[in-house]
């Protein structure tokens, strides 16, 4: 098994200058891996620029935060291609990696390498929505849009596809959306792994989420209690059902 940091060229954390937790959260987690990452520090919420937000996003109802994480989102790829990178790997600062995160990123990294270039290997979703042939396929890469962007791995065509479009287009939507959106436009492929590797923080209960309003409404034990009961409905449940469709309908 080769090592997480020859599976790709840089590995990009997404956080806050004041969010000292989430920083040593992260040093603890990557290091439990033996995973070297750098921080992006710039564009935080408190910080923004009027001409950068101008030169950026079109008017909406994007709020600073969600704005501050387009454009560290953007941040990591300008810095990638800036430098020639061929495949990054971005995490956002809240992320739980799985104990075999080293060894199944490598089988997928394995796998694509065998794409054409312009793809995002999405790493979490482990309480989304999703099809049956999710549970069907055999894997290691399935199709499918990413859910969320706590974690994901991408190719030097697609930064740079990516980059071109927001150098001709205002962004009216969070980084999600975004590039879920941008992607499907500029026929970048996306996919799944089965099961997820990375789960949030922010998501298990971990951290209180900044971002999400719903979380945000709801205790720390409710939203815990969420996470798995959609764990279970989401993924086990409709794995068995799955499953069991296609043997009876054989």
């Amino acid at each position: 098994m080769r090592r997480v940091n020859d599976c790709v060229d840089a590995v990009y954390v997404l956080t806050v200058k004041t969010f000292a937790e989430r920083i040593a959260h992260m040093r603890r987690e990557l290091g439990r891996h033996g995973i070297a990452f750098e921080l992006v520090l710039a564009h935080d919420a408190d910080e923004l620029e009027p001409a950068t937000v101008a030169a950026t996003f079109s008017p909406s109802r994007m709020r600073p935060a969600h704005q501050s994480l387009v454009l560290k989102h953007i941040a990591a790829w300008r810095d990638a291609a800036g430098k020639g990178l061929q495949r990054v790997m971005v995490f956002e600062d809240d992320v739980i990696l799985a104990r075999e995160f080293g060894e199944r990123l490598d089988e997928a990294m394995q796998a694509a390498d065998r794409l054409p270039p312009g793809w995002l290997v999405y790493l979490g979703g482990a309480d989304a929505k999703v099809p049956d042939s999710y549970f069907l396929s055999d894997g290691p890469l399935i199709p499918l849009p990413l859910a969320t962007t706590e974690g994901y791995v991408t190719d030097a065509a697609a930064m740079q596809r990516r980059l071109a479009w927001l150098a001709a287009n205002r962004v009216a939507q969070p980084a999600d959306h975004l590039i879920k959106a941008m992607d499907a436009a500029l026929g970048i492929p996306h996919y799944w792994l089965r099961p997820p590797i990375v789960e949030q923080g922010s998501v298990t209960g971990i951290f209180p989420s900044v971002l999400d309003a719903s979380r945000q409404k709801h205790s720390r034990a409710y939203n815990i209690l969420r996470n798995r009961w959609s764990k279970f409905q989401r993924h086990r449940l409709r794995s068995w059902l799955a499953h069991a469709r296609a043997f009876i309908g054989r």
